[in-house]
């Protein structure tokens, strides 16, 4: 059995290496505290204080936080939900190819509440507007997906859902119906990019009438678009999608996307000017972090992911040589941590989180299979650091 680096570094429970959890470790803000707080944070206050759902992007190269960011978001949303009531869904964006269309993403949003949620809230917003069909079609939902929506209220809720309530569910997933299912009067399949968006539209309606909660769509690795610029067909109906759910007259739901790219190589999908407009201020780039930042990220990192009475007796042992210990460097020596923060200074591109946690877990394994208790220069080049 080899020796294990939350043993050896005297990792909390629950931590195997170095690397934070997405979801598990959403709350956990070690870098782009500025952008979190004063700019992200700042714009969804701005946004629930004008009654306005909450639209953005994020970009920024692979590894650098994108993903923890929406999670961060999700988390402070639902610790705040009396104060500014979301509710938050995150997909991230599976395969797409130059023949995609935007069911692409409404398809794992449905999948991701499920059909119950669907049938609860369909019931609970008929309570509320016993004429549903003319409810949702007041509102903008197309006449083909309020028929849909309204053919749910065939299954109560907590019974199994019969065939035709299933067929729907499918149908709004922009999945092709076929046999008995294409004849119960809504068409083979969903193409249009204003259809889509009506899904969004009903199932974000319906469900703040009947919670009080806006939903927010969050879309995670919005890059696979740049896919959909072979076809000029399909990039104009991405881009029409995108325009109805970024505009204004979307007052019903939010939605964010991140991206990973620079500013100059952003999907037209996304880049489009009239999109643009649409986000104004509502764009944030995740930058490379500074050394100064590698120094915090690693900081909070340790406090976070060490169990500091753990170490402390290792100390007072001798099994770590006092000597060479100070808690400001640890799992390193003092210039072990020098050398490794200088590493990313020389290498900007590499200066992000992901990497940074890579190549400590790199550097720590080495100090393990070398048996040493502190992480030296001489572990950093052997990981050819």
């Amino acid at each position: 059995m080899p020796v294990l680096l939350r043993e050896w570094f005297c990792l909390k429970e629950g931590r195997d290496n170095f690397k934070p959890h997405n979801e598990r470790d959403s709350r956990l803000v070690l870098c782009h505290e500025h952008l979190l707080h004063d700019e992200i944070q700042t714009s969804i206050e701005l946004r629930f204080s004008a009654n306005e759902p909450v639209k953005m992007l994020l970009f920024g190269d692979w590894g650098v936080g994108k993903t923890h960011t929406v999670n961060h978001i999700k988390w402070w949303l639902e610790e705040q939900k009396a104060e500014y009531p979301a509710f938050p869904v995150i997909i991230e964006i599976g395969d797409i190819d130059k023949s995609s269309r935007f069911d692409a993403l409404v398809r794992p949003f449905l999948k991701k509440l499920g059909l119950d949620f669907i049938v609860n809230v369909v019931h609970g917003y008929k309570q509320q507007h016993p004429n549903l069909v003319q409810s949702l079609r007041d509102v903008g939902v197309t006449p083909s997906v309020t028929d849909a929506f309204a053919k749910f209220l065939l299954a109560m809720p907590g019974d199994t859902p019969p065939p035709n309530v299933k067929d729907s569910f499918e149908y709004l997933q922009g999945n092709k119906l076929t046999g008995e299912a294409a004849r119960m009067g809504l068409g083979q399949q969903l193409t249009d990019s204003a259809d889509f968006y009506s899904v969004l539209l009903g199932v974000g309606e319906m469900h703040r009438v009947v919670s009080g909660h806006r939903m927010i769509f969050i879309a995670d690795e919005a890059a696979k678009l740049e896919t959909v610029e072979a076809n000029d067909t399909t990039q104009a109906h991405w881009v029409n999608a995108n325009k109805l759910i970024l505009d204004d007259n979307n007052t019903t739901f939010g939605f964010i996307y991140t991206i990973s790219a620079r500013r100059d190589q952003l999907p037209t999908a996304l880049s489009e000017p009239q999109i643009m407009n649409r986000l104004g201020d509502n764009v944030h780039e995740l930058k490379n972090l500074t050394p100064q930042s590698v120094e915090t990220f690693l900081t909070r990192l340790v406090e976070e992911f060490v169990a500091r009475g753990a170490v402390d007796a290792l100390v007072t042992s001798g099994e770590i040589v006092p000597t060479d210990f100070n808690w400001d460097y640890y799992p390193f020596t003092s210039a072990g941590r020098a050398e490794f923060v200088d590493h990313f200074n020389r290498s900007q591109e590499d200066a992000k989180p992901r990497d940074i946690c890579n190549k400590l877990n790199d550097v720590a394994f080495v100090a393990v299979k070398t048996g040493k208790r502190l992480i030296d220069p001489q572990c950093l080049r052997t990981a050819k650091m």
